[in-house]
């Protein structure tokens, strides 16, 4: 079964990690958000990607030393803000949509913040927490064995089972975007082993509707894309095909 991950919502259309681009993923048929999380300066988890943000008159600031306040009335493209992490899990709630949830600055206090608000939620079983570093995937694993975890793969030479298992990954994300020819990797002998040990695969960000098609071929399940417009049309096309 496909799912198409908008990453960091309908990204290609409205300022992307914001409730519009949500809702907008939402409208077109995304099952599911790509999301990136940071702590503000007075310890509250929103979602934005770079570690730092322009602060008019002010300059470029570290979202770190940041309160939430300020943070919150930071003006974005087409009267867009920040939005609370919190916020985004009602959203997604409401329009059943589940999310990819990458941690950008992991502290061990942070993942568990950030696991406590998914529960209060109700939305465990819908969030796929994932990172760039087996210790930090591990960690989340050893603090709440329900959750779901995926390891950022971004290095195709390396024996996608054996680091999937060292960080007790459920699945991992093919973070490939900056290869020249990323589907190549995709090999029967690369997957065998893959499928064997059960663990779900979501793509790099791709747009590229020849790649896109190519990903479905090759049966990943997860798409991530900053068009899940674009997505969603080639999935059902391939469906009735």
């Amino acid at each position: 079964m496909y799912r198409i991950v908008a990453h960091r919502g309908a990204s290609i259309t409205a300022p992307d990690n914001t409730l519009a681009a949500y809702r907008l993923a939402a409208d077109v048929g995304a099952e599911m958000i790509e999301l990136d999380i940071r702590r503000s300066a007075d310890a509250q988890i929103v979602v934005y990607h770079d570690v730092s943000i322009h602060l008019p008159g002010e300059g470029e600031q570290a979202i770190a030393r940041l309160p939430l306040d300020t943070l919150l009335e930071i003006p974005l493209d087409s009267g867009e803000h920040i939005p609370r992490f919190e916020d985004v899990l009602t959203l997604c709630d409401e329009r059943g949509m589940g999310i990819y949830i990458e941690f950008k600055d992991f502290t061990e206090r942070l993942a568990l913040d950030v696991l406590d608000c998914v529960r209060e939620a109700g939305m465990l079983k819908h969030c796929i927490l994932f990172g760039a570093r087996p210790d930090h995937v591990f960690f989340i694993k050893q603090a709440e064995p329900q959750a779901q975890t995926c390891f950022s793969y971004r290095q195709a030479g390396i024996d996608p089972t054996l680091i999937a298992k060292v960080c007790r990954a459920d699945g991992l994300n093919l973070a490939w975007e900056d290869y020249p020819d990323p589907l190549a990797w995709l090999t029967p002998e690369w997957f065998a082993p893959v499928r064997a040990a059960g663990l779900r695969l979501m793509s790099w960000h791709e747009e590229r509707e020849p790649l896109l098609r190519g990903l479905i071929a090759a049966g990943i399940e997860d798409l991530c894309t900053n068009d899940p417009a674009l997505a969603r049309r080639l999935v059902d096309e391939a469906a009735t095909s």
